[in-house]
């Protein structure tokens, strides 16, 4: 790693995170014992799980709040890889002086969250830290499902061609996160915070399924980054086919920020042959979460490779690359 001291963008899920997450497995890997790098790691006997931490701030927002931000985050890692949310790992981190209401109105929001999904919690660990060393509480949980198809949703599947879904308008957690820190108040603007377990599961049978990423740190502009490199294929997308309110661009706007990077918690990137495409984006609208779901672009063999473009909205193209460095630390 170039940086020899981590960095508030070494959490932005851009380039400095691709450094820093090398750097952690270097240990792993060079035992042969290191992971896939896909939302959820795949096991044997048909089983998938993850893990995520939860550091938001504030840590109530619109849309949302750290309860339900981390059983969503955490459910949302398994149903892109085509798994059930069934099982549910809860570690808490709580700073000496911290308010017991706020803690039970969190767990009340994961509870909710985990009720509606069929998700039972099955283990989970409490410390309590001094006062001054942890800005109040840090949430982390680990889940557990079953993968239903025979060839789940993978990253490797991608093949030109395919076409490129977003299941509805892009950067609304990381605008709404942004509204609440920097007391700009939106009307109408919310963190699209919600589980996508509902809404992917009918797209499971679909041959044509390639791969589901869910647009987090980094946003969508990431998760196609990282789509474009591991296949080595060129995605082109059209930017005025890509869904953004009116709510998060005027805060980007304000604050200079490009909706294109900015984190979702309820927005998930699919990539499909041209074949059940539309059978697809079908199934998505039948959805409360999906009536804004949108085509916006393909895959391609074409230069340059391992890379993406965009048209832009006045006709001209650009490279759409990583981030660097940190745009809004602490959004989930």
């Amino acid at each position: 790693m170039k940086d020899r001291i981590i960095t508030l963008g070494h959490g932005s899920g851009g380039r400095q995170s691709d450094e820093l997450v090398s750097f952690l497995l270097e240990s792993f890997r060079s035992r042969g014992i290191g992971p896939e790098l896909e939302d959820a790691a795949l096991l044997p006997g048909g089983y998938a799980m993850t893990v995520d931490g939860f550091t938001v701030s504030p840590r109530k927002f619109p849309g949302g709040d750290l309860g339900h931000l981390c059983v969503c985050g955490c459910a949302n890692d398994l149903a892109v890889r085509g798994a059930s949310p069934d099982f549910l790992g809860l570690g808490l981190i709580i700073e000496e002086g911290a308010d017991m209401d706020e803690v039970a109105l969190y767990m009340e929001s994961a509870a909710a969250v985990c009720g509606g999904l069929g998700m039972t919690l099955a283990a989970g660990d409490t410390k309590v830290v001094p006062a001054g060393t942890l800005e109040g509480m840090v949430f982390t949980g680990t889940a557990f499902g079953r993968v239903l198809p025979e060839s789940p949703p993978s990253m490797a599947k991608i093949r030109p061609g395919d076409r490129i879904i977003v299941t509805t308008s892009i950067g609304r957690h990381g605008a709404a996160i942004a509204s609440a820190r920097f007391n700009i108040p939106v009307e109408g603007l919310e963190s699209d915070c919600a589980p996508l377990w509902p809404a992917l599961k009918p797209l499971l049978p679909l041959e044509g399924l390639k791969a589901m990423r869910d647009c987090t740190r980094g946003g969508l502009g990431t998760v196609l980054c990282e789509w474009a490199e591991a296949a080595g294929l060129h995605i082109s997308v059209n930017e005025d086919a890509i869904p953004v309110t009116l709510q998060v661009q005027s805060l980007c706007d304000i604050l200079g920020f490009d909706p294109l990077y900015l984190a979702c918690e309820g927005c998930a990137a699919i990539a499909v042959s041209p074949s059940d495409c539309e059978q697809a984006l079908e199934l998505l609208k039948a959805s409360p979460l999906c009536g804004e779901a949108a085509v916006i672009g393909e895959v391609a063999e074409g230069e340059p490779a391992g890379m993406v473009s965009m048209r832009t909205l006045i006709g001209g193209e650009r490279l759409v690359d990583k981030p660097w460095g940190e745009i809004l630390p602490r959004i989930c």
